[in-house]
């Protein structure tokens, strides 16, 4: 009767774990460079930025150094059609708001199309890039490059 019982909670724990990972999203491997002559800061202003945080791994690093570069993979639990990352940078007064998304959404046809984005928003005179690197189109799976001068 134990044996039964233990076998009843170790499927019922397979299941589980099963269940959440098929409402992931598809994973983006971030990269950030800085490009300056500072140091870096990875801050987090926005509720977007926070769960970006939460659901990256490893956890970006705090000061990114003058000519370096951070890495990580961002994975949303939201929908299997979903996912972004939204980070924030700042060297000195200078400052850059980095997003990127993936939506798999229906077209006219009814068929799913992925899609992919990228924004970069500068303030304080800094210079801000986006560029998606790299898409997977079985997985959708997908890189971007941040950088920021």
């Amino acid at each position: 009767m134990t044996i039964h019982k233990t076998l009843l909670v170790l499927c019922s724990v397979v299941a589980l774990f099963a269940a959440g990972s098929a409402h992931a999203g598809p994973k983006v491997m971030v990269t950030f460079k800085n490009n300056a002559t500072a140091n870096a800061s990875y801050t987090i202003e926005t509720s977007n930025e926070a769960s970006t945080n939460v659901n990256a791994s490893p956890k970006p690093i705090a000061i990114v150094p003058a000519g370096g570069a951070s890495s990580y993979t961002v994975q949303s639990n939201i929908s299997p059609d979903t996912n972004f990352a939204a980070v924030r940078y700042k060297i000195g007064g200078k400052t850059c708001a980095f997003t990127t998304t993936y939506v798999n959404t229906y077209n006219s046809s009814g068929i799913k199309v992925p899609s992919w984005n990228k924004t970069s928003t500068p303030s304080g005179g800094a210079t801000c890039t986006a560029t998606i690197t790299s898409t997977n189109f079985t997985s959708h799976e997908w890189s971007v490059e941040f950088a920021m001068k």
